[in-house]
């Protein structure tokens, strides 16, 4: 049976987006970004001709699906989904100026994102800007992993670089705590213990294993926590295909991580507290059933979870201090285009912007040879109510 997703759904925006800073002259500041794979800046023209003539960069191969904000400063995550990708991480300006095309350049440099060692960006799937300064980056180690044959690199690892001066600091190699062949990392958390603390938790979620990896930098220590099978027995199509999610909400009380596969029935919760003593199975906590495919694609103001309807472009919010139920979530931002949104995350000011691109077209070589169309863009203004499907 069709769930009709929004029946109850309010017209405004959520009102952590709406609030004072729709106040500021947004137009004025913050302008839509948008970014292709043939507008990078390169260290000069000879590196640029080396590697479009070498096939090391294949510019409609490249397309952005993660970001993280710092100050004036954007990085992006660039995925080795396909051959010619020739930087998996990289930097963007938030520029005060129209500009029909922004340039990134690879982040820290190009030679990082070069190599087949431990001090070498191999492959960022997932990435988290940590307090301290530190750029948290998930690298499972496999390039071309949407190609016909894809390849081995190097081993899965989590690196930490320093935003400032792009030295890698860490390097934590994950060998120890997955299965080389039904392990599938897709995203990373961080946890803080207050704002001045330079003792961070790693959160990694492994779908293949429906376990959640641990890992305490301070001690240098880590450990995989297998999640009951409960909290995944709901799964419709439990496959290698299936994504699983994992997002930090914030309290003042306690912080939980929210996970739930794509095709699970459920959302489910656990404290951090709790997995950092490796777990009691009874702490995992049901939310309740999901209205719809829930893609989950964030979190922002500490309580907020963002997300769209898998097959709808829409933005979609849930405070998760309110129940788990279809008429606390809310429209943020209606699509206008066929632009598939792939990640949220605040500035500085408090402006939550979202990364999106023809991601569909692109995993279907349907993006001919200019490449992805992608944008990165504030959100801002009044939200929408979605059009109600009525089939």
């Amino acid at each position: 049976m069709r769930l009709y997703f929004g029946l109850f759904i309010m017209c405004y925006a959520n009102i952590y987006v709406i609030s004072q800073n729709i106040v500021r002259n947004v137009s004025n500041i913050f302008k839509p970004h948008m970014l292709n794979g043939h507008y990078i800046e390169w260290p000069n023209k000879k590196t640029e001709a080396d590697y479009l003539h070498d096939k090391r960069c294949i510019p409609k191969n490249i397309i952005f699906t993660r970001f993280q904000i710092c100050g004036n400063q954007v990085i992006l995550v660039s995925p080795r989904y396909k051959e010619g990708v020739p930087f998996t991480l990289s930097q963007l300006m938030l520029y005060d100026k129209d500009e029909c095309y922004n340039y990134v350049r690879p982040f820290p440099n190009l030679e990082k994102n070069v190599g087949d060692d431990n001090k070498s960006i191999i492959n960022a799937i997932d990435i988290y800007m940590g307090q301290n300064g530190i750029v948290w980056v998930l690298d499972i180690g496999i390039i071309n992993t949407l190609d016909e044959v894809t390849k081995t690199e190097s081993d899965a690892k989590i690196l930490g670089i320093d935003y400032g001066d792009g030295r890698i600091v860490h390097s934590i190699p994950l060998r120890p705590l997955i299965c080389r062949t039904r392990s599938r990392l897709q995203y990373l958390v961080v946890e803080y213990d207050n704002v001045s603390s330079n003792k961070p938790i790693i959160y990694i979620g492994d779908g293949g294993t429906r376990s959640i990896i641990v890992w305490n930098v301070q001690v240098n220590e880590g450990y995989r926590v297998k999640l009951p099978y409960s909290a995944t027995s709901t799964c419709i199509d439990f496959s290698t295909e299936d994504v699983f999610y994992l997002v930090l909400i914030e309290n003042f009380s306690s912080n939980y991580l929210y996970f739930t596969y794509l095709s699970s029935t459920n959302m489910f919760k656990v404290r951090t507290k709790d997995l950092q003593k490796r777990i009691n199975p009874k702490c995992i906590i049901d939310v309740g059933r999901k209205p719809c495919k829930m893609v989950v694609l964030g979190a922002a103001y500490g309580s907020v979870m963002y997300f769209r309807i898998k097959g709808i472009n829409h933005l979609y919010s849930w405070d998760t201090k309110e129940s788990f139920l279809e008429e606390n979530m809310k429209v943020v931002k209606k699509s206008v285009d066929c632009r598939t949104i792939t990640h949220i995350d605040v500035d500085n000011d408090g402006v939550l912007w979202k990364l999106e691109s023809n991601h569909e077209d692109y995993i279907v070589n349907m993006v001919g040879c200019y490449g992805a169309s992608i944008m990165l863009s504030p959100i801002v203004g009044k939200s929408v109510p979605p059009q109600l499907d009525q089939n």
